[in-house]
């Protein structure tokens, strides 16, 4: 790596808050990283990341997994080190999330392909993935939202918003319903008729984050405000949060997480997110986006946002 040129490396990713990479270009032939702290970017050409998509994954550990266009190849790649291993093929083309339970140098690590029916594990070392089936005690028929705290596995599934919690027993995967408490009620005023819902943990806790649309526009759905609850597990119950302090919370198109950030130039009890080709930060004191334009060189098409963390 060290005879390599700097445009075909990331810019260094240690710091507390991530950066936000954009793939443009001709089969994702481009990466932009934009520093949120500094208002600036970076254009590089990664050859490991050109001609792959990224897979919706959550708890990376600065991994990434992505896909290859053309082979449907699927790899694990780090961007701090520019590790890089070759999975096993998957028979299957379309999953919900990937997880990647702790580190491959841990021997403990697993990395789960979540289908809407069943999982494919992986473990360092195998030659193959292993089939798992689930088992859920609630209805299930498809995941709005998956989160990784501490180990455990915790997402809300349809159609009636559960939140589930995995417990893997040979040879399936049992999903236990977490609360018997009722999903949060929304606020929703006139219009507003579509949301994203993410799991997210902060600070120790688990939060319910609402993303909520106004009308559709143009073929596209517009931001208007988010709403946040927090899970009471003593009392079965979701509490309305309206702040959360020191902290800041960075949601993709799939998942959510939060960091406490020193930085002074990032905005603290905010929700970082992308639109189109925006950066939008929601403010939760004043109940205001801002919207800026990070990176001008990327198109209006054929362009993918993700949050990188070193």
């Amino acid at each position: 790596m060290e005879n390599r040129v700097g445009y075909s490396l990331p810019p260094s990713l240690c710091q507390s808050q991530p950066w936000l990479m954009i793939s443009h270009g001709q089969d994702a032939q481009r990466q932009t990283f934009f520093d949120i702290s500094k208002n600036y970017y970076y254009s590089k050409i990664i050859p490991e990341l050109c001609d792959k998509g990224i897979c919706r994954s959550c708890s990376s550990y600065g991994w990434l997994v992505l896909r290859d266009y053309t082979s449907h190849d699927c790899f694990l790649l780090n961007l701090v080190s520019m590790e890089m291993i070759e999975l096993p093929p998957i028979e299957y083309s379309t999953s919900e999330y990937c997880i990647l339970w702790l580190p491959p140098s841990d021997p403990n690590s697993h990395l789960l392909v979540v289908f809407k029916d069943f999982l494919m594990l992986w473990r360092p070392g195998d030659a193959e993935f292993v089939r798992k089936e689930f088992l859920f005690d609630v209805e299930f028929n498809s995941f709005l939202t998956v989160t990784v705290d501490e180990g455990n596995i915790y997402a809300m599934v349809a159609p009636h918003g559960d939140i589930v919690k995995a417990d893997f027993k040979d040879p399936i995967v049992h999903f236990k319903k977490l609360i018997n408490g009722e999903k949060p009620s929304l606020g929703l005023q006139e219009g507003q008729v579509f949301y994203d819902s993410y799991l997210v943990e902060c600070n120790g806790e688990m939060l319910l984050v609402y993303k909520i649309y106004s009308a559709s526009f143009l073929s596209y759905k517009v931001v208007s405000t988010f709403e946040i609850f927090r899970l009471d597990y003593s009392n079965d119950a979701w509490i309305e949060v309206k702040d959360i302090g020191e902290r800041t919370i960075f949601l993709s198109e799939y998942q959510g997480r939060s960091s406490l950030v020193s930085n002074p130039q990032v905005k603290t009890n905010s929700i970082y997110f992308t639109q189109r080709r925006h950066l939008c930060i929601f403010d939760l004191d004043d109940q205001s986006i801002e919207v800026s334009l990070p990176c001008p060189n990327v198109s209006k098409s054929n362009s993918a946002f993700c949050w990188i963390w070193g």
